[in-house]
């Protein structure tokens, strides 16, 4: 367990889905360096000109919360669109599908914390059209 991590210090690391090539942004892991049980932190990175961290999904019982550290991007809260820009504090209740998209020409850069439920389940389904 660390009670501090130099945060500059760490490598963004390649977002993959198993059995995938596409990659999904980038994150680092800190969560892992801190080592929580009860939850999940990470600085999440979403790459510009469409680009994504994941697929269209929920959690059916975790929360998740996200802050815009720089940047802005679109986020997707069970099919309805909205921007989020630096400073912007979004909170997603377990069973709401989401995803977001940055259709901007830089990256969008934000802290992710998520609670960890034992039993909880991660459901995909087909991501709704682009915000017009």
């Amino acid at each position: 367990m660390k009670h501090i991590v130099r945060t500059d210090s760490l490598p963004w690391h390649p977002k993959h889905f198993p059995g995938e090539t596409a990659q999904y942004g980038e994150f680092k892991a800190l969560w892992e360096e801190h080592g929580t049980t009860q939850f999940e932190v990470r600085l999440t990175r979403i790459p510009p000109c469409g680009g994504t961290n994941t697929k269209y999904h929920t959690h059916t019982q975790e929360e998740e919360w996200f802050f815009v550290l720089e940047g802005s991007c679109q986020i997707c809260i069970e099919g309805q669109w909205s921007e989020v820009r630096k400073g912007d504090s979004i909170f997603k209740p377990a069973g709401d599908f989401h995803i977001f998209r940055n259709y901007g020409d830089t990256p969008c850069d934000m802290i992710m914390i998520g609670t960890n439920i034992e039993g909880s389940e991660v459901l995909r389904k087909d991501e709704p059209d682009p915000p017009a």
